[in-house]
């Protein structure tokens, strides 16, 4: 015998109650009966009025649930609402700069922006058949826009800095033997190209960290400092004929950074002027295989930020004492160079700030110097009186500033470059004096700068940064 469980409904049971009420009753059931009463009509009367009632229950349970319902996703939508206007996200304004980020300060978003426009005037000693050139006009020396911040952690950094491209006009095209075949207009001016894109971690919350990208090559320390920060209007001739001014590159950096006397930095890296460059070797993309650089700066006294900040003495307020060594190696097939750089800064919280530097290059095979143009600097052929000869180059760098009242601050630079591979009857022992003053209107978020370049032998050279023009026959350069 089957046996099972019988499923019942609140219909059901009512049923079954009057049946077993008749069973136990059966002779006052009779007698209702017997009075005329129809039974099955009754039944069937009584069990619609109890549907009835089981629909409207189950209808008003199924409304409940709906609502309930509602209510919660209601009130879930409400607490995440309130969670992303008050209680997870900040925004304001802090050390100069305006940002984004979550309470608990895992993310942060900084974007930022400036431009530096420039008049200026250029005239080089007897250039056109004995007679002086001069040349003048306004120029967009710098329009930069990015962002800054951390994401997930504090210990994940990341830099994403854009600059416009500052030449529009026409460039030549060669054949492979290097003959001019015709010209391409270029229409660049203005468009974004990426100067800083890395991310950087710091690795088990110590004093090592990792950073990969884009990055500035730690060589000297004026071309470390943003340009925002640098004490003249433009990096010294050196840093821009040696160095190749912000000499940005592709690499993997490892640094050690902890809050004393001494840090550490390393990197592999693409070679120098890999700036926006692909992965293949020279001649194809890049100018060099591969490189290596390195620096080590060591901190007497004074704060780590002031070193890193900027090279004048706005805004420092106590002695600040450091000195640095760096260098890069970079080879393409059998030609290598090296260059290396040793600097050091000294500022008084009165005003004071002097900087001092020494950079060499020494290049295997001589395939060339550097040559910088309106875009970056290129490597220029060298004549045949030194292919395949090693050549060994240097300059130095002394400049000194004295804030006046927080607002005035003078500087007078000197540098003193030896070059080798330079055109014929071009001066290869090359003097630059440079003095001007910055005016601090809102310290180095808005400021103006007047400074002049004298140059008492030309130079054989284009520096564009500078907006010094090639005066290779040894006559003499001014620029303001």
């Amino acid at each position: 015998m089957k046996t099972g469980r019988i499923k019942t409904t609140p219909l059901g049971v009512v049923i079954a109650i009057i049946l077993a009420m008749g069973a136990a009753t059966t002779t006052g059931v009779t007698t209702a009966w017997a009075a005329g009463a129809a039974p099955e009509t009754e039944i069937h009367e009584l069990r619609a009025r109890l549907e009835k009632l089981e629909a409207r229950h189950n209808e008003t349970m199924r409304l409940a649930d709906i609502k309930r319902t509602a209510d919660q996703v209601l009130q879930d939508a409400n607490q995440h609402s309130q969670l992303m206007e008050v209680g997870s996200f900040n925004a304001g304004y802090k050390n100069g700069k305006f940002f984004i980020g979550s309470e608990d300060g895992n993310f942060n978003l900084r974007p930022w922006a400036y431009f530096q426009f420039r008049n200026i005037t250029n005239r080089r000693q007897g250039f056109k058949n004995g007679n002086d050139d001069t040349q003048n006009g306004f120029e967009m020396r710098r329009a930069k826009f990015g962002f800054e911040g951390n994401a997930f952690s504090p210990d994940l950094t990341y830099m994403f800095s854009y600059g416009t491209t500052r030449a529009s006009g026409t460039a030549n095209v060669t054949n492979a033997a290097g003959v001019k075949i015709g010209t391409v207009t270029n229409s660049l001016g203005g468009v974004p190209i990426a100067d800083e894109a890395w991310v950087k971690y710091r690795i088990n919350h110590g004093d090592f960290y990792m950073k990969a990208g884009q990055i500035k090559g730690p060589i000297m320390h004026e071309q470390m400092v943003s340009s925002r920060t640098q004490l003249a209007a433009e990096r010294s001739v050196a840093a821009d004929v040696f160095v190749n001014g912000d000499t940005y590159l592709q690499a993997v950096d490892i640094s050690y950074e902890p809050q004393t006397w001494i840090r550490l930095e390393g990197a592999i890296t693409h070679g120098m002027r890999s700036l926006n460059t692909n992965f293949l070797d020279f001649p194809n993309s890049n100018a060099f295989n591969y490189g290596f650089e390195a620096r080590a700066d060591f901190k007497v006294m004074g704060q780590w930020a002031d070193y890193q900040r900027q090279m004048g003495a706005f805004g420092v307020k106590e002695q600040l004492l450091a000195f640095g060594i760096g260098a890069d190696y970079s080879e393409r097939g059998h030609s290598n160079q090296i260059v290396a750089a040793v600097d050091v800064t000294y500022v008084h919280p009165k005003g004071l700030s002097l900087y001092g530097a020494f950079i060499d290059r020494y290049t295997n095979h001589n395939f060339g110097f550097y040559s910088p143009s309106t875009t970056s600097a290129s490597i220029t052929a060298p004549p045949a009186s030194v292919l395949n000869h090693a050549t060994n180059e240097y300059a130095i760098v002394a400049q000194a500033a004295y804030l006046l009242d927080g607002h005035i601050e003078p500087f007078a630079r000197f540098e003193y470059l030896k070059l080798q591979g330079t055109a014929t009857g071009s001066r290869n022992y090359l003097p630059v004096i440079t003095t001007g003053a910055n005016y601090y209107l809102n310290g180095h978020n808005i400021k103006l700068a007047a400074q002049v370049l004298y140059l008492p032998s030309g130079i054989p050279v284009d520096d564009a940064s500078n907006d010094i023009l090639a005066s290779p026959a040894g006559r003499g350069e001014l620029v303001g």
